[in-house]
């Protein structure tokens, strides 16, 4: 047990100190925020290092990336300590030393610079888009616009918190299937690959008359052992020139169109988008961002080039004077349900709960598909495996029987 010192904030933002004897600074922090406190800087009492942190080094990483989950609990945070009367200042001054990710504590403490040397929230952020999309931005400048930023930032983190909920649900609902896909490759590449080459040995030191089936499986096995360097070069030559192309505009297009139109997985991607879509044009629209802007927007954070340049389509129509709905019927890429959802909104005034409805419609879809394809996806493997491995063994077994037959 040692003694800490530490600073801390409490739901109101006032600065609290205090020490306490615990086994380390993890349990000075689980304690602190189980009393609902912010910590700030916890030490052992007489050190003047830091221990908030201790372990993840001290030199700022102005290089980086942070991911979903990260920025989701700094928004979440940051919402709380905005809520509670924290200046900015001292809620990027306090975050930044929590912040575990090296780069993000980085990004906020240049953000507080920026803003002390007169700049606004959203601005600042706007400097660092990897790390802020225009979404968050824009709906940042509404909250400060509205007066309203830590309701703002709490709509924003939720948002953040249901795009992980998704992805993390497609993650585990094909992990399984992926892992036994590799199994599946790594059976037959060792079944074609080196055994069937050691049985071919010994049936050709018996020198017996192979059966027609059992010598086309073994003609199989030593094309694929012959053909095996050429087809890695293939793959590999394959491999590079996708990925070359898919760098220029016209091949992302054309790469984000064949996702789309893929079978099974296609509808499923198409589905995940538009549930993004629907959310980030509710969140924009109840932050009080204008349908042009908010359209211009959520174009470029679909991950989509048919979808963002679709989505812009019907922006550039809406300036002249159409309504959303109108287009985005002309659209075949934007299913009825959304289209009708879209129209009512515009009709009754209430265009955000009909876009969070539709938004929830695509997730629960989501959800329903994953489930269909994980139930139907491993079995199909399990079987084509048992199929492969069954014809193998048929194809081995086939000359001991002969052979066997020949000694009685």
């Amino acid at each position: 047990m040692a003694r800490y010192q530490y600073v801390a904030r409490d739901t109101e933002g006032n600065r609290i100190e205090g020490v306490l004897d615990a086994s380390s600074n993890i349990a000075v922090i689980t304690r602190l925020r189980s009393q609902n406190l912010f910590p700030v800087d916890i030490q052992i009492a007489g050190e003047k290092e830091t221990l908030l942190f201790r372990g993840r080094g001290e030199t700022p990483r102005k290089r980086g990336r942070v991911n979903l989950k990260e920025l989701a609990i700094f928004t979440r945070q940051a919402s709380a300590m905005f809520g509670a009367g924290v200046s900015i200042i001292d809620t990027l001054d306090d975050l930044s030393s929590q912040a575990s990710n090296r780069y993000l504590s980085y990004v906020l403490k240049e953000i507080k610079k920026d803003i002390q040397e007169g700049n606004n929230f959203s601005s600042s952020l706007s400097k660092y888009p990897k790390v802020f999309s225009p979404l968050y931005v824009a709906l940042i400048r509404s909250g400060e616009e509205s007066g309203n930023l830590a309701e703002v930032m709490a709509e924003i983190a939720s948002n953040l918190e249901d795009q992980i909920i998704l992805r993390s649900k497609v993650r585990q609902a094909l992990s399984y299937p992926s892992v036994v896909f590799v199994f599946f490759i790594g059976v037959v590449s060792f079944v074609f690959l080196f055994l069937l080459p050691k049985f071919r040995e010994i049936f050709q030191s018996f020198g017996a008359q192979l059966p027609k089936f059992t010598l086309m499986i073994l003609g199989i096995s030593q094309f694929l052992i012959s053909a095996l360097p050429f087809l890695l070069i293939f793959l590999f030559i394959v491999f590079i020139s996708l990925f070359l192309f898919n760098k220029t505009p016209v091949g992302k297009e054309r790469t984000d169109r064949a996702k789309i139109k893929f079978p099974i997985f296609g509808p499923l991607m198409l589905k995940v988008s538009l549930a993004q879509f629907s959310s980030s044009l509710a969140t924009l629209l109840q932050g009080g961002v204008p349908i042009i802007s908010a359209l211009d927007i959520v174009s470029k954070t679909s991950g989509n080039k048919v979808i963002e340049g679709t989505i812009l389509k019907v922006r550039e129509n809406v300036l002249k004077g159409s309504l959303v709905g109108d287009e985005m019927r002309r659209y075949r890429i934007f299913p009825v349900l959304l289209t009708r959802m879209v129209t009512v909104g515009e009709e009754t005034g209430n265009m955000e709960e009909m876009l969070q409805r539709t938004a929830k419609f695509f997730r629960d879809e989501v959800d329903a598909t994953l489930n269909i394809l994980s139930s139907i996806i491993e079995p199909v493997l399990i079987v084509c495996l048992g199929v492969v491995v069954g014809t193998v063994v048929i194809a081995i077994y086939l000359p001991i029987f002969n052979l066997a037959g020949a000694i009685r």
